[in-house]
């Protein structure tokens, strides 16, 4: 199993071409062995390709905006095809599509062509969870989205362990329901013991990730990404994202 980095957590270092070089060759020098493409600002494909092959960390997945998912998708297609990405993520539901069971069949009914175009070129289709998909919807309709999500979608799913902590469940067992099949990548992200239960470095919170890579194993995860969303307000993201590093270490082998 593979150790990267979500590049996410330092997005604010990705927003021209030089310092995206200077970012993967950094992530790299920490010792990560992928990344997730996600944050960066807008540049041709072919650029991200030569600083994904210089610095030797290949992009495993990324995330995508749903705009760019239904409206350009043979685009978003050839970018991943340029720079040797097999899987197009998206982060999130769209806000108007949360928390009603109508908003979500809308969703899904949106995403049906898009996918289907995005398997017909060879390339695999994956969603990343929040907390919200794990809670009851607020118009009172039966069901919970992710587990409706699971259930009726043969999609890939990128799993955010801190988010399914945060909803009040448990990492370990959506690992085993969704299964090594469909979950080729998966955030480890940790969750503080403040009253915000605020993001951290991973190892410096609550979440078991010894437990939870041992289900990583379990199913056949691929490539554990490290995710630190609010690492881009600290004074060095990039040093946040290394004490995560050396704390997953041992563990994620």
């Amino acid at each position: 199993m593979k150790l990267g980095a979500q590049l996410f957590s330092i997005r604010t270092h990705l927003q021209n071409a030089e310092d995206l070089r200077k970012s993967f060759l950094r992530i790299k020098e920490i010792g990560y062995e992928n990344v997730q493409l996600s944050g960066a600002a807008a540049m041709p494909a072919e650029i991200i390709r030569d600083v994904s092959e210089e610095s030797g960390l290949p992009i495993v997945c990324t995330h995508v905006s749903f705009d760019r998912l239904t409206k350009d998708t043979d685009t978003v297609i050839e970018d991943h095809k340029i720079f040797g990405c097999p899987v197009i993520g998206l982060g999130s539901i769209p806000m108007e599509f949360r928390r009603t069971r109508e908003g979500l069949e809308s969703f899904l009914a949106q995403m049906e062509e898009p996918v289907k175009r995005i398997r017909d070129a060879g390339l695999s289709f994956a969603y990343h969870n929040h907390a919200f998909e794990l809670e009851p919807f607020v118009d009172g309709s039966e069901g919970i989205a992710y587990d409706m999500m699971l259930e009726r979608l043969d999609w890939n799913f990128i799993m955010d362990t801190y988010w399914v902590e945060f909803a009040g469940k448990s990492a370990v067992d959506y690992i085993a329901k969704i299964g090594g099949a469909r979950l080729h990548n998966i955030h480890f992200k940790d969750m503080g013991n403040d009253e915000k239960r605020s993001i951290c470095p991973c190892g410096n919170g609550t979440l078991d990730f010894e437990e939870i890579f041992a289900a990583c194993q379990r199913v056949g995860v691929k490539n554990v990404l490290v995710e630190q969303d609010n690492a881009v307000e600290s004074p060095d993201a990039f040093a946040d994202m290394e004490t995560s590093f050396k704390n997953l270490r041992s563990i994620v082998h």
